[in-house]
């Protein structure tokens, strides 16, 4: 059964007695406060969930209190929401669906209480007034492209139980200059921080196992990187476009550099590959203008399908190659466009 109460649209469950915030035929606008029940026909209703869509491109809402019987906010609950620029959480609130405030362009700050155990993906993509997110210590994946395009996101801290930094999770955030990661995570998938391009320092965690294919493209404030030592290789356009960086390390048990994975670094003048390294991916060190010294410490040329580097690189830069390896790698494929190769000191 369907119910209106206070201008508010319910849906009762009389099975479960309980209510659900739903659509309304006059769009939401200004402030809405859900109580925690409502009485109809004299039964009293927790109100428990909102449904998906349920405030859904409101372009007059202002502002949100939910009730603190609240369980969950659906998908897409208050995507559209453009004037949305409070929203007041509850402690008992589980579960924020797909979508649930993608493109409220005027919320600033979301306070989430520490029950939360499910954000869903892009719950706040393109928030591009957010500036604030504090993320509840319960909550174990960062989604995809939660914070996807969060354009004034100046910093966030990432609860202890998180394993994963999904695909795109960051994606576009220009403002975050740091960002927090807890020790136990695992991966930060694909293209999580591209284009952050204030952020200029980020230390992953020992746990972390892997870094995937453009997790820091584009971050063209970043000026150090560490690769961990349980990531055994530098994935495919990882560093790619981070124009200010200066220093990489790679540990002695990295096996392969991906396609791309150094593209556009353009000031950074020394680069030095493990002796573990076994190939090298296409494209790998590509207008790196700057690049004066490649150190490949490895015994046998690593492998390479095609071209690493442009006309300009392997002019200019000198590569330095174990001793007694010089005419090895003067007569590998690819290596040996290198105009200058040295044996290491």
């Amino acid at each position: 059964m369907i119910t209106v109460v206070d201008n508010i649209t319910y849906l009762l469950d009389s099975a479960k007695k309980n209510a659900t915030v739903t659509k309304s035929l006059v769009p939401y606008s200004g402030t809405v406060t859900i109580p925690a029940t409502i009485e109809v026909g004299g039964v009293c209703y927790p109100v428990a969930d909102i449904l998906d869509e349920a405030f859904m491109d409101c372009t007059a809402l202002r502002s949100v209190v939910l009730g603190e019987n609240i369980d969950s906010v659906g998908i897409s609950a208050f995507e559209g929401c453009s004037m949305l620029a409070s929203v007041t959480f509850n402690s008992a609130l589980h579960v924020i669906g797909l979508q649930a405030f993608k493109g409220c362009t005027s919320l600033e700050e979301a306070v989430l209480p520490p029950n939360v155990l499910v954000i869903g993906r892009a719950a706040f993509a393109g928030c591009t007034a957010l500036k604030k997110v504090f993320l509840p210590d319960n909550l174990v994946n960062v989604e995809p492209s939660l914070f996807d395009g969060c354009k004034a996101l100046e910093r966030i801290s990432v609860g202890n139980l998180v394993d994963t930094i999904g695909e795109y999770a960051f994606c576009g955030c220009s403002s975050l200059t740091e960002v927090a990661l807890p020790q136990g995570l695992l991966s930060v998938e694909g293209w999580a921080f591209r284009d952050c391009s204030s952020l200029r320092k980020v230390e992953l965690p020992s746990s972390v196992a892997a870094v995937k294919k453009g997790a820091f493209w584009g971050c063209s404030s970043l000026e150090e990187f560490v690769l961990p030592h349980s990531v055994n290789m530098l994935d495919q356009g990882v560093l790619a476009n981070c124009t200010s960086l200066r220093s990489v390390l790679l540990h002695d048990g990295v096996l392969s550099i991906g396609y791309g994975a150094f593209y556009n670094c353009s000031v950074i003048e020394s680069i030095t590959l493990p002796a573990a390294v076994v190939n090298v991916g296409d494209q790998a060190f590509r207008s790196c203008r700057s690049l004066k010294e490649l150190r490949v410490l490895c015994d046998a040329a690593p492998m390479c399908s095609a071209d690493i580097a442009d006309a300009d690189v392997y002019a200019r830069t000198l590569l330095r190659v174990p001793a007694g390896k010089v005419g090895e790698y003067g007569f590998a494929r690819v290596w040996e466009r290198f105009g200058n190769i040295e044996e290491l000191g």
